[in-house]
Parts: structure tokens; sequence; C-alpha cells
């Protein structure tokens, strides 16, 4: 059941509120979750901003042609070629199981909880990103490009922005290194290693990768919100 109702406080802002058996404050929820990355996870927050402003700062500064070029044909070895087009997948899908079972095998059901929020959150971003791709319709770097390096066996659909591959990726691991979790920084160098890669191996623009965080961020934001109700079933089973 749901209700609109207007909390006329500090401004007469409007908030929805989901009632429940207590309700839900939606606004509130909100309001938490970015006071909570402003001074509780300054370390977390930085560790998604920074690497994505140095990637935006290079894409407007060197063009986002000009980018996928330096990093897809520019700096191709065989190193990088194995790294990004098969052990960088391995590493994340191992390292990310590993996480979430140390969070389903902890003591306190709220690591739990996030490891639930995090199994949501992948696929409903990719599920957004898949969305907008087809809103945008950008072609792949292949389509408009020359002399483009394709490595590798990543699953490819018709176009190209946002990278749902990227999405995916943050998708798991921003609930979790929001959490506070240690294993969170890896699964973000590991997932921004994935956002390189798949530039890399010629699939991706630079563009295509920035807006995969970027929208991966929102969405976070919201099954976050919903994590306390998530954590009251798991303590109700």
């Amino acid at each position: 059941m749901f209700e609109l109702r207007e909390h006329v406080r500090k401004g007469r802002r409007l908030s929805l509120v989901l009632l429940g058996d207590k309700g839900f404050n939606a606004y509130s929820a909100i309001k938490g979750w970015c006071s909570t990355l402003r001074k509780r996870n300054l370390a977390q927050t930085s560790s998604v901003i920074a690497p994505l402003i140095f990637l935006l700062s290079a894409d407007l500064s060197i063009g986002d042609y000009g980018l996928f070029t330096i990093i897809n044909q520019k700096l191709s070895n065989p190193i990088l070629d194995l790294t990004c087009a098969y052990l960088a997948p391995a590493l994340f899908a191992v390292f990310y199981l590993i996480t979430l079972t140390l969070l389903y095998s902890s003591k306190d059901k709220e690591d739990a909880s996030y490891g639930v929020v995090s199994l949501v959150n992948g696929p409903l971003s990719y599920g957004v990103g898949s969305i907008v791709k087809i809103l945008i319709a950008r072609p792949r770097p292949l389509e408009v490009l020359d002399g483009v390096r394709i490595i590798g066996i990543w699953h490819t659909s018709t176009y190209s922005f946002p990278s749902t591959t990227t999405m995916l990726v943050f998708g798991f691991t921003l609930p979790i290194l929001f959490k506070g979790s240690r294993y969170g920084f890896v699964l973000t160098a590991l997932s921004y290693l994935i956002g390189f890669s798949v530039i890399y191996t010629g699939y991706h623009f630079p563009s295509d990768v920035a807006a995969g965080v970027l929208l991966s961020i929102p969405i976070t934001a919201f099954t976050t919100m919903v994590k306390g109700r998530i954590k009251k079933f798991l303590d109700a089973s």
C-alpha cells in the first residue's frame, strides 16, 4: 500500500512513504545513504570516483576514439592480451565468489543481507544498461573505426553504450564496497580492470565504461535503500 505524504520540514520537501509494518521513508533512506557516503565511506567512495575522474579527464583530453585507439592498439602486447581477455574475468569471478561465501558464512546476518543486495544489484544494473543500449543505439568500435583488435570471447550485443559488462561487475561490487568490507576494495580494482579489458579487447569505447560506472551508482543507491527489508527477512528466516 502506497501513500503520498507531504512533510513540511526544512524547505517543505516532499517524500514518498512506502507503508509496511512500520513504514519506510524513501527520502530518509536516500538522505541516510548519501550521508553514509560522505562521512563513513570516504575511502570507499574515493576508490570508485578517483579512477572514474581520471578516465573521464583522459577521455575529454584525448577524445573517445583517440583514447580507444591508444588502449586497443598502441598498448597491445601478449601479456595484456592474456590478462584482459581471460585472466581478468576469471579473477573477478573467483574473488567475488570467495567474498560472497565469507559474507554468507558470517555470524552477522547484516553481512548476508549485503550479499543478497549484491546478487540483486548486479543483474539489475545489467538489465538497466541493456535498456539504455537500445535507446542510445551506439555502434561498436569495430563498426566505426578501422584496425580495431578484437580479442577473447566476450559476449557482445548489437550496441556499445553503456558497457553492460562494466555495469554488471560494478553492480556486484558497489554494495559490498559501501558496506565497508575490505574485500570491496579488491573487487573495485578488479571491476576497473574489467572496464579496461573491454576497451583493450575492442568491444567498448572508454565513454561506454565511464557511463557504466556512473549508472551503477544510483542503481546501487536504490537497492541499498531496501537492504533493511532484506535483513528483516533474513532475521525472520
